[in-house]
């Protein structure tokens, strides 16, 4: 799964490195304030449970990123916000995998207790 995640990372840095030019940018006030909101919320959720890392870093990327569109640095901004929504979306995904681990445990363990409780009707100590 974490191969997945990498994968899925730098596939999207490779996009972002070769998109055109010619897309309407969205308003980097607005795209800092959507992404502020995003790592907010994602603190008060799964993700900030288990992800904690990548939503600091996330939030820290945010950060630079106003410094920079303040300084006139947009391209610079531009990427760090990439960055960020990577980021984010990384920990979103890792939050998912653990509560799926966590469910798997779960049903692992039902199951166990239920081939012990068949294998125990087999024999006929169960009735």
């Amino acid at each position: 799964m974490r191969n997945v995640i990498i994968s899925a990372c730098m596939a999207l840095i490779c996009f972002s490195t070769f998109a055109p030019a010619a897309t309407v940018p969205v308003v980097p006030e607005t795209r800092l304030q959507q992404l502020e909101q995003r790592a907010a919320k994602g603190a008060t959720t799964t993700a900030g449970e288990y992800a904690n890392e990548l939503l600091d870093a996330a939030k820290q990327c945010i950060a630079e990123a106003r410094i920079n569109f303040s300084a006139g640095k947009e391209s610079v901004a531009t990427r760090q916000l990439e960055l960020a929504t990577i980021q984010l979306n990384a920990a979103d995904a890792k939050a998912a995998e653990k509560e799926l681990l966590e469910k798997v445990a779960v049903r692992r363990s039902e199951l166990k207790k239920l081939e012990a409780r068949l294998e125990r009707f087999r024999q006929g100590e169960d009735n």
